[in-house]
């Protein structure tokens, strides 16, 4: 009679290196921001040729609403495409607010950091290469807009995103799986708000490449600076909270029942009841 085993194998998955890990985790950075750019500067040429020059003197609002548009969700799209893979960072301000976070390792740093900087720039040569007309997007500050404002709005919507980062993908809840969605409508508020002022950046690679395409440099100095210092200002954040126990404050948040409180009849004290 044969005998059939009945032992469970048990073993390893595959591990990789920290070298290959950091090698695959940003080619998917570099993969992400390159489908996030396309389709978001994609959009910004595509706004600017369906409007016309006497519509957008008139009236910009709908080209800045399809513009914020297609950066929110093209940026929603490219975290769900690759957070799997490398987290999603997809921007140079994120990976210093998870450096000073203590979440990201400095080697992982750079390497995301160059993996950014290079896809944003191949998206922007190849939105310049595909698309009719000059290529439109570069960051400024425009005029009325002073660079003490123009720092201050980058920094404080760059610290608002990395929160976002921080608390809904970093920090695991139920809403967790939704995070690339909600970091999508936050870029998305955050063009609404922006465009006018400094065509919103709150992300050093994108800027970059826009610049480098577009040979732009007004104030590249400024959108490199100011979202490093948000991301640092919302990392420092995030720490306070982590220090304070945060979790334990609302910790019953997720649970899938309801938690009553209930004395008891003997002692009256308070007991948690399902």
């Amino acid at each position: 009679m044969s005998r059939v085993s009945t032992k469970t194998s048990s073993a390893a998955p595959f591990q990789h290196s920290f070298a290959a890990k950091v090698v695959i985790q940003s080619l998917a950075e570099f993969l992400g921001i390159f489908v996030f750019l396309f389709l978001s500067l994609g959009g910004v040429q595509s706004a600017l040729a369906t409007n016309s020059a006497e519509q957008l003197a008139l009236n910009p609002s709908f080209a800045f609403l399809q513009i914020s548009l297609c950066f929110g969700f093209g940026l929603a799209v490219a975290v769900f495409l690759t957070y799997r893979i490398s987290g999603g960072a997809l921007n140079p301000a994120v990976n210093f607010g998870l450096l000073v976070a203590g979440i990201m390792d400095p080697i992982t740093f750079i390497a995301y950091t160059i993996a950014q900087v290079a896809g944003a720039t191949a998206a922007c040569a190849v939105v310049d290469i595909t698309f009719p007309g000059d290529f439109k997007g570069a960051n400024q500050v425009f005029a009325g807009v002073a660079i003490e404002q123009a720092f201050l709005l980058e920094s404080i919507l760059t610290a608002g995103l990395v929160l976002t980062v921080l608390f809904l993908a970093v920090e695991k809840s139920k809403i967790t799986f939704f995070a690339p969605m909600l970091i999508g409508i936050y870029v998305f508020i955050a063009h609404l708000l922006s465009i006018p002022y400094t065509n919103t950046s709150i992300n050093p690679a994108r800027s970059f490449g826009a610049s480098y395409v577009s040979g732009n440099w007004d104030n590249w100095d400024i959108f490199w600076s100011a979202p490093m210092a948000g991301a640092a200002t919302a990392a420092l954040i995030y720490k306070f909270f982590k220090v304070l126990s945060y979790e334990s404050l609302n910790g019953d948040q997720d649970s899938d029942v309801a938690v009553v409180v209930v004395k008891t009849k003997t002692s009256g004290d308070k007991v948690k009841a399902n």
